[in-house]
C-alpha cells in the first residue's frame, strides 16, 4: 500500500513484479481490505481452475478412448 496525496494505492503484483490488480481508497483500512479481497479472489479462482481438473471422472477418459 503506498499512500499517494489524500488516497491510500493497493497493488497486488506477481512474483515478476507484474501487476495484476490495483485501485485507490480513500482510507488505508479501505485500501487493506481490497488488496486482501483480490488476494483472495485471485487465490479462490485459481484453485477453482485447479480442482475441477483433479476431480476429472476417470469414466470419462475410458468413453474417450473407446470412440476415438
Amino acid at each position: 500500500m503506498i499512500k499517494r496525496r489524500r488516497a491510500w494505492e493497493w497493488q497486488l503484483r506477481d512474483q515478476g513484479g507484474i501487476l495484476i490488480m490495483g485501485g485507490r481508497e480513500k482510507t488505508r483500512p479501505a485500501a487493506r481490505y481490497q488488496g486482501y479481497r483480490a488476494l483472495f479472489m485471485l487465490l479462490v479462482s485459481s484453485w477453482r481452475s485447479s480442482g475441477q481438473q483433479v476431480q476429472q471422472d476417470p469414466a470419462d477418459s475410458e468413453r474417450l478412448r473407446h470412440t476415438q
